[in-house]
């Protein structure tokens, strides 16, 4: 069910949606209140060592249990995307970043407990101050130093990441690194 769709009262007046077309941005026909469902922003990390293997941590929890994805997570209110990508990496896997690029973005839907989130992933390509992960925050249950394979790409949690490896593989095959 997308996100639009739970919105059948006016959070405002409370008065009952009259219809769902178009489903965004919601408009109460009693007080003229305005929602727009813009995406909420995400963020991701491509990591490497020094052998050129990426880092990919494995889902604890749903959507997409046991499946891969990049560190990284949903970006706090007042937060900038790279602050977020900051904190992201700290509670999850234990390391500081020192550098990051911005690489590219992409949209995503992100679904739980039934509710569809519109998500815009911005994705950085990052040094890290060391390589021993810490799992810390319980949201995953494993992790990999992985080349790229068109197998692992397969086993991505969201199509968006998979995107986002996709063209970070792409770009530096084209330098040659």
């Amino acid at each position: 069910m997308k996100l639009e769709s739970i919105y059948r009262y006016c959070p405002v007046c409370g008065v009952e949606r009259a219809s769902f077309e178009p489903s965004r941005p919601f408009r109460c026909h009693a007080c003229g209140h305005t929602t727009f469902f813009g995406p909420v922003a995400a963020v991701g990390a491509i990591v490497t060592d020094e052998s050129g293997k990426v880092l990919l941590v494995r889902r604890a929890n749903d959507p997409a249990k046991g499946k891969l994805g990049m560190p990284g997570g949903f970006i706090d209110p007042g937060e900038s995307s790279e602050n977020g990508l900051r904190r992201e990496m700290l509670e999850e896997v234990g390391l500081t970043i020192l550098s990051m690029q911005y690489l590219t973005s992409a949209p995503n839907r992100y679904i739980y407990r039934g509710i569809e989130l519109s998500v815009l992933d911005m994705f950085y390509v990052v040094q890290v101050e060391h390589r021993d992960i810490q799992m810390r925050d319980g949201e995953i249950s494993d992790w990999i130093w992985t080349e790229l394979s068109d197998d692992i790409l397969d086993q991505m949690a969201f199509a968006s990441n998979r995107y986002a490896l996709e063209f970070y593989r792409g770009r530096i095959g084209a330098n040659g690194n």
